[in-house]
């Protein structure tokens, strides 16, 4: 997530629409500009409930194969990919309604979701933004895979995945925090096992997969005839998912970030834990006090988004 001095929010609604990945229905969410201190808040439209979830990490209710957020008809699942192009923006605040359980998945990255932002463009509001300062490391294990957050001046990420299949193999990504990393790492998609789908869709996940929201991986190569858009797009997209789960901290970390093998089970595990000892491990700042600040995006840089993806 970017560090602003002033909260942002959109200048003008912008609509998606699309099928969810999961449950393969078809969906249309419209993003709204929303006031200081509201946050990004998720409300279905499909259910009269009227209850809308904020994307904080407390909120989380389930990371299989995605992050979810909320309980019964309130609930929205795959949110980490918009979650990812609002942080990477800094877009602090937002009402987000959608018809459907599940945020459409559109190419498998958050390409169209950062493009929509874009040209929607950006607004700043008259109030002080704020971030998070680790004040203590903070280390979460599951079997061999590892989560390591450390205290720093600024936000840096070094990401690592190994597979078994020869086209992923072992790949590591290291990151730091800014407009333009995160614009040349947004477009990186999705990706599967040919021999997990049948798996996945027997237990009524990846109902909406294909080859135009995901990359889709054979032990000799990929199924899809564009190729990669990366050599390492793989990591490139555990990364985004990590930058869109991280946002449910709801401000910015400045800390150093190693995930290896990491996945939402973990990123949640580690956000719900800084928030329930927020005392402990975090104190808030305002960016301008911080050694990194990031500008505003603008439109301006559009242009050099529209060419990464030429």
């Amino acid at each position: 997530m970017l560090l602003n001095r002033l909260q942002t929010t959109l200048q003008v609604p912008v609509s998606f629409t699309g099928k969810g990945l999961h449950s393969g229905r078809m969906v249309k969410m419209t993003v709204e500009p929303a006031a200081a201190d509201t946050g990004i808040v998720f409300k279905r439209t499909d259910n009269t409930s009227g209850i809308g979830v904020l994307a904080r990490a407390d909120q989380i209710s389930s990371t299989a194969l995605s992050t979810a957020i909320g309980e019964g008809a309130s609930a929205v699942s795959t949110i980490e990919h918009v979650m990812a192009a609002f942080a990477g923006l800094g877009i602090h605040n937002a009402e987000v309604s959608i018809d459907g359980p599940e945020v459409p998945i559109m190419d498998g990255s958050s390409a169209d979701f950062v493009r929509g932002f874009m040209k929607a463009g950006l607004k700043e509001l008259d109030t002080p933004a704020r971030a998070y300062r680790l004040k203590r490391a903070l280390t979460v294990v599951e079997g061999d895979k590892q989560l390591l957050i450390e205290p720093s001046l600024r936000q840096r990420v070094k990401c690592s995945i190994e597979f078994k299949t020869k086209v992923i193999g072992a790949q590591s990504l290291e990151y730091r925090s800014s407009l333009e990393n995160f614009l040349s790492i947004a477009d990186a998609r999705t990706f599967c096992h040919l021999s997990d789908v049948q798996a996945m869709r027997e237990k009524g996940l990846a109902l909406g997969g294909g080859l135009d929201n995901a990359i889709v991986v054979t032990e000799s190569g990929i199924l899809n005839d564009s190729g990669l858009r990366a050599e390492d797009e793989f990591v490139r997209h555990k990364l985004l998912d990590l930058i869109g789960d991280f946002a449910l901290l709801g401000a910015p970390l400045l800390a150093d970030v190693y995930a290896h093998k990491s996945g939402h089970a973990l990123h949640a595990k580690a956000m719900k834990l800084l928030l329930a000892e927020k005392d402990f491990y975090l104190e808030e700042i305002c960016p301008e006090t911080a050694e990194l600040v990031d500008i505003l995006p603008t439109l301006s840089l559009l242009p050099q988004f529209a060419l990464h993806y030429a």
